[in-house]
């Protein structure tokens, strides 16, 4: 495993082990009413104790890479949430890329992709994980396929290494604009997951801004 991401790993522990304390007091006082968005790029909400700001990437990311892992590790899980293309992609690859990609379809399939071998080099996508975004579909997975070869070299499991790119890639993006239904969705859900203050490469994907230092700015 890369020395880069175990350094991530390990302050990602000292983080989530710092802050697990306050998982119930966040969740417990945000006001779903008040929440709004900044810049297309985060979720902020007032609390008793000052402002809470979430980057929705990186709660996104965090969401999708936690619901992966779990159906890639836990074999007794139930099955992923699809949805079905109203209209099958046809997806050619390159030979090296082809090989590639059928060393990860199982992976893929395990965690909401529907993708099926046709002739030499080509696959056909027929349904996606209910979590990600329509559109763009071949593109995402050239993404997913390309850093999940990266991440292998650097001796990661297959697992975490779709979950990893998968949750990179198919997320919700800074520059997406969310209604209310959306960031309420992502807020009670980044806080069902084991560790909602990171993603999962460790950075920070909650930022709590206390109100002595809201008012020293005055």
């Amino acid at each position: 495993m890369s020395e880069r991401f175990v350094d991530a790993v390990d302050r990602a522990k000292s983080y989530v082990s710092k802050l697990a304390s306050q998982k119930n007091n966040y969740s417990e006082n945000i006001d779903i009413n008040k929440i709004w968005q900044l810049n297309d790029t985060y979720i902020v909400s007032p609390v008793d104790s000052g402002i809470v700001i979430i980057d929705q990437m990186l709660a996104h990311q965090r969401i999708l890479y936690e619901g992966a892992i779990n159906f890639l590790l836990n074999t007794s899980s139930s099955s992923p949430q699809s949805q079905t293309l109203l209209f099958p992609v046809k997806l050619k690859f390159l030979p090296n890329d082809y090989s590639n990609l059928l060393d990860a379809l199982p992976f893929l399939n395990r965690i909401g992709f529907n993708l099926k071998k046709n002739e030499t080099n080509y696959v056909v996508l027929e349904s996606i994980p209910t979590d990600m975004l329509r559109g763009n579909e071949a593109e995402i997975i050239g993404k997913i396929l390309k850093n999940f070869m990266s991440l292998i070299k650097d001796d990661l499991s297959k697992e975490k290494a779709i979950a990893l790119s998968y949750s990179r890639h198919a997320c919700i993006k800074h520059g997406d604009n969310l209604n209310d239904v959306e960031m309420v969705e992502i807020v009670n859900r980044l806080f069902g997951t084991k560790e909602p203050f990171i993603c999962p490469i460790g950075k920070s994907s909650i930022v709590q801004i206390p109100v002595n230092e809201i008012k020293a700015k005055f």
